[in-house]
């Protein structure tokens, strides 16, 4: 039997870190929008949201890298 890769733990954080670097690359574009609009409420909630992404992605690259160096990738 021929050994995956991946295993489905290291594909979810993977996959979901790609998903959430993606969205933080549109997302300044977002709040610029909001702010060119002048909705205040609009430009804070993303914002709010981008920071949140950012915790959720930093937390996913260090479990990534935590998985590396226990050879788990």
């Amino acid at each position: 039997m021929q050994k995956q890769c991946l295993d489905d733990n290291c594909y979810n954080i993977t996959k979901q870190l790609a998903k959430k670097l993606e969205f933080l690359f549109h997302v300044t574009r977002y709040v610029e929008d909001a702010h060119k609009c002048g909705d205040e409420q609009a430009e804070k909630t993303w914002q709010t949201i981008r920071a949140d992404e950012e915790k959720h992605a930093d937390m996913l690259r260090t479990l990534l890298i935590s998985e590396v160096k226990n050879n788990k990738l």
